[in-house]
């Protein structure tokens, strides 16, 4: 039976998107972003591109909501990694977009999620920027959600407090009707504080997603 006062809202990365080794995950997509126009050592790679998700005042990339905003940190990113001067800021957004295309996600988390719009309302919360929308839609069709939070949208990223009580806020449901999963004990932790329930879970976890679903919905199985 559906239930409109509950909510089951997916994180993406590392619950639908992989952040698993052996896996074609996020941190494959940015080494070999950087290796297309970078001669920068590998080992390097990961240390650097980690600082540069941070502009001068300390915004991460995750939180710019246009183009402009996305160009700047190109020109960061081109600095500190000494790429070429031919490299432009559209040719590094075409590659951007083919090497995260290729990042494996999960099917059956995706269908499961789907799945639940026959029970409850369902949702994407998620840290990501404005090159990445495109891409999650493609593979989950946003439309299909009834809400999705987005980092760059909102202007705060989680585990930050804020965004959690955004969500709250806008979709108008309590904390104790919000079931919340991710990967991320950090990001857990502060859903747990305000009240939410919980599942830990990366995407290799579905039955333990479906477990924690079928509890918070009253369902004997999915």
């Amino acid at each position: 039976m559906y239930n409109n006062n509950k909510i089951v809202i997916f994180d993406w990365g590392g619950v639908i998107e992989s952040h698993s080794d052996g896996e074609y995950n996020v941190n494959s997509a940015i080494m070999n972003i950087i290796k297309h126009f970078s001669s920068v050592e590998e080992i390097d790679i990961t240390s650097i591109y980690k600082f540069y998700k941070r502009d001068e005042f300390g915004k991460e990339i995750n939180q710019y909501n246009t183009i402009e905003d996305i160009r700047k940190w190109f020109n960061r990113l081109k600095i500190g990694f000494n790429f070429s001067d031919n490299c432009s800021f559209e040719e590094f957004c075409k590659v951007y977009l083919e090497e995260f295309a290729k990042v494996y996600y999960y099917k059956d988390v995706v269908s499961l999620a789907h799945s639940l719009k026959a029970y409850s309302k369902i949702g994407v919360l998620s840290n990501l920027g404005y090159l990445d929308k495109e891409r999650i839609n493609n593979q989950v069709n946003l439309k299909k959600f009834d809400y999705v939070w987005l980092s760059f949208d909102i202007g705060y990223s989680k585990p930050d407090e804020k965004i959690y009580e955004f969500v709250e806020r806008d979709c108008k449901i309590s904390p104790n009707n919000i079931l919340f999963i991710d990967d991320s004990e950090e990001n857990i932790i502060t859903a747990k504080k305000r009240g939410w329930n919980v599942c830990l879970a990366d995407g290799h976890k579905i039955d333990k997603m479906k477990e924690s679903i079928c509890g918070f919905l009253d369902l004997k199985t999915l």
